[in-house]
């Protein structure tokens, strides 16, 4: 079993959280997310090893920082065909017989829930964010059993492809997987759940998780 985990650029990251966070801001804690992602991914016991894909110029420091493998995609493909390079190149390079897709921008996973989803893993498991639109986390056996969407609404898309291919998906609601960090609600709960973690460490040092709380207590929301 294999993971990829997808970096597609960290000067755009967030662009959803633009109207809070400075574009430096959001590029520091894209950086923060990907390594505490990557800090799970390597204690686990169950992953022969890690993927980063990306182009970006931070993603070999990443790489080697944490000793794993580095694909650089086709400059117009999109995050859909990237993945699927990716796949082709560690089944054809490194025999993978699983793949598991993990976001860099969900850093609540912890290693023994990654190796807990990957033991009782059968063909497809599906981890959907926190609405049960998007993916935010993906394992197919054999690879690309079921073809990649990730267009941010590809949860439904991705069940109907495993039943179509007469595979029954495994689907994980409400896992760690689900928080992905693209509104100010998303941060607090971040900086609030994993305050150890070195995104939320960032979050505070930074001053953003109290320019944040302040804000949300000024339009009447809660502490």
């Amino acid at each position: 079993m294999w993971a990829i985990v997808p970096i597609k650029t960290f000067e755009r990251a967030k662009q959803r959280l633009s109207n809070v966070l400075t574009a430096e801001e959001r590029r520091a804690l894209m950086l923060a997310m990907a390594r505490d992602v990557l800090t799970c991914l390597t204690g686990s016991a169950r992953l022969t090893g890690i993927l980063i894909v990306s182009r970006a110029r931070e993603a070999d420091a990443l790489a080697e920082a944490f000793g794993t493998e580095r694909f650089i995609e086709s400059p117009t493909s999109d995050l859909a065909g990237s993945l699927t390079q990716a796949t082709h190149y560690l089944r054809d390079h490194f025999d993978a017989r699983g793949i598991f897709v993990v976001p860099a921008d969900v850093p609540c996973i912890s290693t023994a829930e990654v190796d807990a989803i990957i033991g009782d893993h059968g063909s497809i498991t599906l981890l959907p964010d926190a609405q049960c639109v998007g993916t935010n986390g993906l394992i197919c056996s054999p690879p690309l059993a079921i073809p990649y969407i990730f267009n941010g609404k590809s949860f439904k898309p991705h069940s109907d492809l495993a039943f179509a291919a007469g595979l029954v998906p495994r689907i994980i609601p409400n896992s760690s997987f689900a928080l992905d960090a693209d509104t100010p609600d998303d941060l607090i709960a971040l900086a609030d759940a994993q305050p150890t973690s070195q995104s939320a460490i960032y979050l505070q040092r930074s001053g953003i998780a109290d320019r944040l709380r302040t804000t949300r207590r000024e339009q009447g929301g809660e502490p």
